[in-house]
């Protein structure tokens, strides 16, 4: 026969390893740091802090169980917690089994929800906080029953509707008098008790145990292959508009004090590209989380990890790209949106982080991997986000379920409701270690996407045509080129403008032609010949270069200066024997210069001496990418191996610590002698079952007594 369930520790102490292993992954901060032994381990899963994070892992049926079992008696069955939520035992049976494996229920035949749960749940499935002054349920059930003769309807809204009502006159008057409400003020309330008499003793109307499919039309496809075709070339545009970043250099936006980009900017850039504000918009947002821009405190720039990527394929490209988007903590797709304190959104800023969303993003991925044929609606998608994520408010849900559908197509993830084969790879890739993940993505672009053409069809009117996705060898062409249309063929327009924007960032009009007579079937126009060769004599007969700061000194001080080793971050240009530049900001300069045994003064523009804290600026510090943290604690030993030392520890007890010790007894609920050291040194010992240990404070309740008293631990001896 097997012992009852006592308790927390009792309950786990019966778990096998893959159960405990559950446990540790689904709640990593029993982990931090690791308990000595299943008693602590128990003690601390029924800790405030960590139950209510415990809440946060919970699916709809899950919440309404543990809601139900907050409300019933301590020690209520299975059967009677099932019908509490119209339901049945063999319904609700893995929902609570989950339950018993998160260790937020315990028990059999009698189950026990954890204190925090059961004291810190105020108002579960909108029934209204106890007070003394409520009637006891036979009581209520008897106002009910007085009362139903007179007002069946009423009393059938009120009973699944919210606690809090309002309303006053006759009808107001006549609950008032029933007892079905209570007056608190000017406000009216139902009594707990009385609410549940009025739901006839449930909690929920229904039990939703499954989550809800995505609903929506049926996919066709007239031309076959072509949700593919459409979702390649997305994916193409998503890289064309990663690689509008080189213009950065030489126009930069701007940084918001705050940090971000200016919505104005990002409008502007979004126009020069041609492409939708939002889907611009995601793709800099992925960028930023990859670490290819960053910004130095007054504009954004690529970081040296842009370089590094521009020398991979395009499908390596847009692989980091994509595991990029899925896996951070950003909404694009919000930007501009006021948050709750009416603040703008800037995007590329911390303003458009969201916790969880990672999280709450696989899950729609996953989910529609499991419905391919059908074109799913946002508002079946956002229901069944709120089924996984109940405790997430409704508006954060609709919002991160319409942006999923915006971001996942601009990087041709998505088509409608629906996962392309490019979503369906990256779906698979989420759960693989960073390079199969950028492997996979990378193959199935390959595979999907046309040979690319490394030819093109040059015009007298100075058009070019490239039929079809270009060779990485033709992407050169649209440095020197406005973009006519897309489609099937890519067509562009050599202007005068687009020639001298090459020139100034370093093009070479020779390269050019080479290029083009070597890819072109027919010879190169005579017209597109004279425009190049024309606007390179032209250029740079005036010569425009940046500076951040100017240092002036004789000739053989400033060749000193130069050929220090300590100077050499400085990066000076010597504009004339006494003159050199530098990009560097004043301060920065002025430190260099001490550290090569000089002694600099500080000018300004006058060639007065001023003082040196205002030299200091940060457009000399370099350009960094943000840095991107992960949301949620994660386990610091794997699952399996701190499942083995939990065990080792279990059969180490003589060696618990006094905290240890203190939660094991919490575990328990033991009652213990504890001395407690007083101010002057002595120790009073109290008789006392503890209650919780956090933060290094100890809650008990002594023995006799209803008061419950706190101290802290390291004041706590224990014989």
């Amino acid at each position: 026969m097997t012992a009852a369930i006592r308790s927390l520790a009792d309950s786990l102490r019966r778990f096998g390893d893959e159960r405990l292993e559950a446990l540790l992954v689904a709640r990593p901060d029993l982990t931090s740091p690791l308990p000595r032994g299943i008693g602590p381990l128990a003690a601390r899963a029924a800790g405030a802090t960590s139950a209510r994070r415990a809440l946060e892992a919970l699916i709809l049926p899950e919440l309404h169980l543990v809601e139900a079992l907050a409300v019933l008696e301590d020690g209520a069955s299975p059967a009677q917690l099932a019908a509490a939520v119209s339901s049945d035992p063999p319904t609700i049976a893995a929902a609570l089994e989950r339950l018993i494996t998160l260790a937020v229920v315990w028990g059999e035949d009698e189950l026990h929800l954890i204190r925090p749960l059961r004291e810190g749940m105020r108002t579960p499935a909108g029934l209204a906080a106890t007070t003394d002054e409520d009637p006891t349920p036979q009581e209520a059930q008897q106002r009910v029953e007085r009362a139903r003769a007179a007002h069946p309807e009423v009393l059938e809204t009120l009973a699944w509707g919210p606690s809090t009502v309002t309303g006053e006159g006759r009808l107001a008057a006549e609950l008032l008098t029933a007892g079905i409400v209570v007056a608190e003020g000017k406000a009216l309330h139902l009594p707990r008790t009385v609410q549940l008499a009025l739901r006839g003793g449930r909690l929920r109307r229904t039990h939703l145990a499954q989550r809800p499919a995505p609903d929506g039309p049926e996919l066709t496809e007239r031309i076959p292959g072509s949700r593919t075709a459409q979702a390649v070339e997305r994916a193409f545009e998503a890289l064309r508009l990663l690689g509008t970043v080189r213009g950065f250099d030489e126009d930069p936006p701007g940084v918001l004090r705050r940090g971000g980009l200016p919505q104005r900017d990002l409008r502007r850039l979004a126009d020069r590209a041609g492409a939708p504000l939002l889907d611009y918009a995601t793709v800099l947002q992925t960028a930023w989380q990859a670490g290819l821009i960053g910004h130095d405190g007054q504009e954004w720039h690529p970081t040296q990890d842009w370089d590094a990527h521009r020398q991979l394929t395009a499908e390596q490209r847009w692989a980091e790209l994509t595991l990029a988007w899925a896996r951070g903590h950003h909404l694009a797709a919000v930007v501009g949106t006021p948050d709750s304190s009416g603040t703008g959104r800037s995007l590329l800023s911390d303003l458009t982080r969201r916790d969880g969303v990672r999280t709450r993003r696989g899950s729609l991925l996953r989910l529609l991997r499991t419905s391919p044929g059908v074109d799913a609606s946002e508002e079946s998608l956002a229901a069944a986000l709120a089924w996984a994520f109940p405790l997430v408010p409704a508006e954060v849900i609709r919002e991160e379920t319409a942006a999923l559908l915006v971001e996942g197509r601009a990087l041709g993830l998505l088509d409608g409701g629906a996962l392309t084969v490019l979503g369906h790879e990256l779906v698979l890739a989420l759960d693989e270690e960073i390079t199969s993940a950028d492997a996979r993505l990378a193959a199935v672009l390959a595979a999907q996407a046309p040979a690319p053409v490394a030819e093109v069809l040059l015009d007298a009117d100075l058009t070019a045509v490239i039929p079809g996705r270009p060779a990485e060898r033709l992407l050169p062409l649209l440095d020197w080129t406005e973009v006519v249309s897309r489609g099937g063929a890519l067509t562009l327009r050599f202007t005068t403008a687009a020639v001298r924007r090459a020139l100034g960032d370093g093009r070479d009009a020779e390269a050019l032609l080479i290029l083009l007579e070597d890819v072109c079937r027919t010879p190169v126009p005579q017209a597109l010949t004279y425009l190049l060769r024309d606007e390179q004599r032209r250029h740079g007969r005036v010569q425009v270069s940046r500076a951040t700061t100017v240092l002036t000194a004789d000739a053989e001080v400033l060749d000193l200066l130069q050929s220090a080793p300590e100077a050499a971050p400085l990066g000076l240009h010597r504009l004339a024997p006494t003159v050199a530049v530098t990009l560097s900001d004043p301060g920065f300069a002025l430190q260099m210069a001490r550290q090569a045994g000089l002694s600099p003064q500080a000018v300004g523009a006058d060639g007065r001496p001023v003082p040196e804290e205002l030299t200091h600026s940060l457009r000399g510090r370099p350009v960094e990418p943000d840095l991107v943290t992960i949301d949620g604690p994660e386990l610091r030993v794997p699952a399996l191996e701190a499942v083995a030392r939990l065990r080792a520890a279990e059969e180490g007890v003589s060696d618990l610590s006094v905290t240890d010790r203190l939660l094991e007894a919490i575990s328990r609920n033991d009652e213990i002698p504890l001395g407690i050291v007083d101010g002057r040194g002595g120790v009073v010992v109290k008789h006392a079952q503890p209650l919780s240990l956090e933060g290094g404070r100890l809650r008990a309740r002594e023995v006799g007594r209803d008061e419950e008293f706190t101290v802290l631990v390291h004041r706590v001896t224990l014989s």
